[in-house]
């Protein structure tokens, strides 16, 4: 990995954003009220050319998403890529992606979810700063106040206030935040886009997980040695698996997995499968304080 932080340049206004899918198949009709409230605030807008295929459970076979990426990555005039969904896919592009088309046009990459596997990678090869966050067919589309354009713009993201029982280890920590989907990270353990959270602040989420499915994803994280001298853990969004575990049960088994850890806890952060989630920039610093005033404190925008 190189030494040097990648930070992509600031979106501009007016800016082009290119539409990308490299994951699952779309539902055309959120891909289409997304790509119209983008254009609603004046962004110009290119779809990558399988955005609408489908290939069973993939938006077009491995070749297709690759290239339908690759060409919004080099094209010139695409000032930041976003992500139409998540799903499944994203590892079996990665073959077919060179970390040096990132270190050449190094560009604002926003999504979530599957995409963890694409921003690590981007992370271990290229060094580049990746924002987890909304994404075009699931989120844009919808009446909803989201923070991306802020964080895009270079702005710092806004300090975020814990409430008390959301703290579940006290302490103070400092570092890279790292992170992105549970389930994800864990499948990730092993290959050489491994997100390695050793000295760094890792972020986690995931959604419909039953609680002794997280236990285990938890474990294998813990086991592999990339939790080692972890300075921090921020829990995103813990949607339940259904009627039979509620959030509640999730609270309670976080509560217990993690009292007493040696590095700062805390759960409930606004980000990952909800309807509003906050923009994180992956591979920046910040600061975790839990103790009177619980809060995580970003240290630098993601953006040049």
């Amino acid at each position: 990995m190189n030494a040097e932080l990648l930070k992509p340049p600031r979106l501009e206004p007016g800016a082009t954003i290119g539409i990308a899918a490299v994951s699952g198949p779309v539902n055309e009709e959120k891909l289409d009220a997304g790509i119209e409230a983008l254009r609603a605030m004046g962004y110009d807008v290119v779809q990558a050319s399988n955005l609408r295929r489908r290939a069973g459970f993939l938006a077009g076979e491995d070749a297709d998403r690759v290239n339908g990426y690759r060409a919004l990555l080099t094209d010139p005039k695409v000032s930041a890529i976003f992500f139409a969904r998540g799903g499944y896919g994203s590892v079996r592009t990665l073959s077919g992606i060179s970390p040096s088309d990132a270190r050449r046009h190094p560009k604002i990459h926003l999504g979530a979810s599957d995409l963890t596997a694409l921003f690590s990678f981007l992370r271990r090869g290229a060094n580049l700063v990746t924002f987890y966050g909304p994404m075009v067919a699931v989120e844009m589309g919808q009446p909803r106040e989201l923070d991306w354009q802020q964080v895009l713009s270079g702005t710092t993201p806004e300090i975020h206030h814990f409430a008390s029982e959301d703290v579940v280890a006290p302490g103070v920590g400092e570092g890279v935040l790292v992170g992105g989907c549970l389930s994800l990270l864990a499948s990730l353990t092993g290959t050489p886009e491994a997100v390695d959270a050793r000295g760094a602040i890792l972020f986690w989420e995931d959604t419909r997980e039953e609680i002794y499915r997280l236990d285990r994803l938890l474990t294998q994280l813990e086991r592999s040695g990339n939790l080692d001298n972890l300075q921090g853990m921020v829990i995103g969004s813990v949607i339940p698996s259904g009627p039979n575990e509620s959030r509640r049960d999730v609270d309670e088994y976080l509560a217990l997995r993690w009292k007493g850890a040696p590095f700062p806890v805390a759960r409930n952060f606004p980000a990952g499968h909800l309807p509003a989630p906050r923009t994180l920039p992956l591979g920046t610093r910040v600061r975790l304080e839990l103790a009177d005033a619980p809060r995580l404190t970003f240290l630098e925008p993601g953006v040049r």
